[in-house]
């Protein structure tokens, strides 16, 4: 086996041998990289961080009653943080010193991997620091587990782990934040490795600083009637592309993805998608939603695979998209690849703008056209925001979401 220098050098070779990612992949014909060069220049990936101070309070989930794991520019910040002692934690830093062999399984470049491309190279080869957790069988994390990584600027390239044993049972929250105006990059990749019987709640926060690019992974790993569920939400960064691999490996494992996006400006977001159906009886659900405005442009490309053994499939796919403005665009590709027919599989998508029935009717009833707009806008994003378990994140993420559409202008009242 490779040690840590040699693997990183190998994923870096990789990388280079590539390079970024143009529109000429089929993977990356709507997500133009070239102005992260324009931006940040050749070595974009040795971005130095600014000494500009991270306020947490001002970034972190008020009323928030969990965990936490806090990361600071890409570095494992011990001080403020509170991890419980009922889970093994490492950061990746230690790991990589202490235990290089274990180590290895986490940031070892996989070339042959579902939507692999040469940016998951460069982070192999440059992650410096993450969380790697193993919650042990049976157990249940009483509250849930805040990992908040906030940046200044700069590059981070981070790789987190986390195991959950069999009938193990928690609920992650991962947060990536920065209010800074600095120019800069996040890479970061999540491995998820479910066991049999395992359940995880995992919600994921995109609300970087409006110049940070956020190139993103995550990678779930089911076993027998296991159960994952996905509420992922894109707001903040310049550009941002996240891809989700769920890989159904046992019988009576379940995937849901849930998704939001909501950008304005010039903002550009990326979700790729694609949940491997490897064994019979397993069940997916996917329910994606934008909402764009200004010359905001959105990508959507979900991918549902049903291998040839994987008989009794049940998989559904939806994903609908709110036009605000004439300037923002949606490219939207919903894919199905079925190898039996012993199957139960749908999809569909739709694109558009506020119907003008809906704005007539609301009107109709006392309500002025502006407040007519932010309510059902409100309510077409709300449908995805709605699943979320707390209460203080579902809020946290609707004020910074809604905030940046200057369509509303009543958020606290439609809040309540």
């Amino acid at each position: 086996m490779l040690n840590i220098t040699e693997l990183q050098k190998e994923a870096w070779q990789s990388f280079e041998t590539s390079g970024l990612p143009t529109t000429r992949d089929e993977d990356w014909k709507y997500t133009d990289l070239s102005r992260l060069q324009a931006l940040l220049g050749d070595k974009w990936w040795q971005v130095a961080a600014t000494e500009t101070a991270v306020d947490v309070t001002a970034l972190a989930i008020p009323e928030l009653d969990a965990y936490r794991i806090l990361f600071i520019n890409g570095h494992f910040d011990a001080a403020g943080s509170n991890i419980p002692t009922s889970i093994s934690f490492t950061p990746l830093a230690s790991l990589m010193q202490e235990k290089p062999e274990k180590a290895t399984e986490l940031i070892q470049h996989q070339p042959q991997a579902p939507l692999n491309n040469s940016i998951i190279a460069a982070n192999s080869a440059l992650a410096s620091d993450g969380a790697c957790i193993c919650i042990a069988d049976n157990s249940h994390l009483d509250k849930p587990l805040y990992i908040l990584y906030l940046n200044s600027g700069g590059s981070n390239h981070l790789r987190t782990g986390i195991q959950l044993g069999k009938h193990a049972e928690a609920e992650i929250i991962e947060q990536f934040s920065g209010n800074h105006t600095q120019a800069g990059i996040t890479t970061v990749v999540t491995a998820l490795r479910l066991h049999e019987g395992a359940r995880l709640e995992h919600t994921r926060l995109q609300m970087e600083a409006t110049k940070q690019y956020h190139l993103g992974r995550v990678e779930v790993s089911q076993q027998r009637n296991s159960s994952y569920t996905l509420h992922s939400s894109e707001v903040g960064g310049l550009l941002s592309r996240v891809d989700i691999v769920s890989q159904l490996q046992e019988p009576g494992a379940t995937s849901h993805l849930n998704g939001l996006f909501v950008a304005s400006g010039r903002q550009h977001i990326d979700h790729h998608t694609r949940i491997d159906h490897n064994a019979p009886h397993c069940i997916s659900r996917e329910n994606y939603r934008s909402v764009l405005d200004g010359r905001a442009h959105g990508v959507f490309n979900g991918k549902i695979v049903v291998a040839k053994g994987a008989v009794k499939t049940d998989s559904a796919q939806s994903n609908a998209n709110l036009l605000l403005s004439k300037e923002a665009a949606i490219d939207t590709k919903p894919e199905l690849e079925i190898y039996n027919d012993d199957v139960k599989c749908a999809h569909g998508v739709t694109v558009g703008q506020l119907d003008k029935n809906q704005l007539f009717y609301l009107k109709s009833r006392g309500l002025s056209g502006e407040e007519a707009k932010q309510m059902l806008t409100f309510a077409f994003a709300d449908e995805i925001l709605s699943k979320m378990n707390h209460k203080c994140v579902r809020r946290f993420v609707e004020k910074a979401a809604f905030a940046k559409l200057p369509n509303i202008t009543d958020l606290e009242g439609m809040l309540g």
